[in-house]
């Protein structure tokens, strides 16, 4: 008789998982959090972010709080996890809960990652 060890893996980047509640979820901890931080984001909000992570735009300034640049570069914009942004569409919205934008996103990824981000982890949130 064979048997052969069932082994789950990530529905995102097809990593295998180890832990219980990953494997519930169906993907782990980072691929989760990509998807929580872009959820309800554009497609042209996750190109800019994809960019902003490519060109390495984002310095954290203290616990929650980062500086990045707008796309020209001569603009520097201060986000927070918490969905406040000094961006144009940050400082128009009703309140922090409501959509948020890309600079957000970007800051909870940079928050709690469990390993470096990579370009292809951002791809794959699409």
């Amino acid at each position: 008789m064979i048997t052969t060890a069932h082994t789950t893996k990530c529905r995102r980047c097809h990593r295998v998982l180890r832990s219980p509640a990953s494997i519930a979820r169906g993907k782990g901890d980072r691929c989760a959090a990509i998807e929580a931080a872009f959820d309800g984001l554009s497609d042209k909000q996750r190109a800019k972010a994809d960019q902003l992570i490519t060109d390495k735009g984002i310095v954290k300034v203290r616990a929650g709080i980062y500086k990045m640049t707008a796309e020209g570069g001569e603009v520097t914009h201060t986000a927070s996890v918490n969905g406040n942004c000094t961006c144009e569409w940050g400082v128009r919205r009703a309140s922090a809960t409501k959509k948020t934008c890309y600079h957000v996103a970007v800051a909870k990824l940079y928050d709690s990652p469990r390993r470096v981000l990579r370009r292809s982890d951002f791809g794959k949130a699409a």
